[in-house]
């Protein structure tokens, strides 16, 4: 088995096909580039594309992301020979992905050049996570300002601080 993982933008928004026996299969492009210097000192730029199918539960995470997305892909590779229209033999490269993870900050919700909603505050990274919720939630009380989670006690949580460390994102 090939394990692989790929950097890349997607070339297409994804889509969304069923087998017949109901499961849903989401199906994408991804755009790998490598950039080298070649042996006369010049740059060069290769472009590979790469197929890439998601089965199960990042289906539904899949389909909130659209072309240009740069995401992670981490997957089995699948390699297959087959012939043009022209006739002329191809090889074609599916990897079947087992995680699908957007590398576009939050908040920005796949969209490559949308910039996050809110009140034009300057948010630092800590600020863009998990640690706002908590901050928004308690109405700021307790924070340093920058982001920082609450203590306990003037969130109202629990001392061990599994308030926010479950969330399922």
């Amino acid at each position: 088995m090939l394990r692989v993982t790929l950097l890349g933008n997607m070339g297409g928004d994804p889509e969304v096909r069923f087998t017949q026996k109901g499961t849903q299969i989401a199906a994408f492009s991804v755009a790998v580039n490598q950039i080298r210097t070649g042996p006369d000192g010049e740059r060069q730029e290769n472009t590979e594309w790469f197929r890439v199918k998601v089965a199960g539960r990042q289906v539904d995470f899949v389909q909130r992301l659209s072309k240009g997305t740069k995401v992670l892909v981490i997957g089995r590779l699948d390699i297959s020979h087959y012939k043009n229209r022209d006739g002329e033999p191809r090889t074609g490269f599916d990897v079947w992905a087992d995680d699908v993870q957007s590398t576009a900050p939050r908040g920005f919700g796949g969209e490559p050049d949308s910039a996050p909603e809110g009140d034009g505050e300057s948010l630092e990274p800590a600020a863009a996570g998990v640690s706002s919720l908590a901050s928004s939630a308690s109405g700021r009380a307790g924070t340093n300002g920058k982001g920082a989670r609450p203590d306990a006690a003037s969130a109202g949580g629990s001392s061990s601080g599994e308030d926010l460390e479950d969330l399922p994102f």
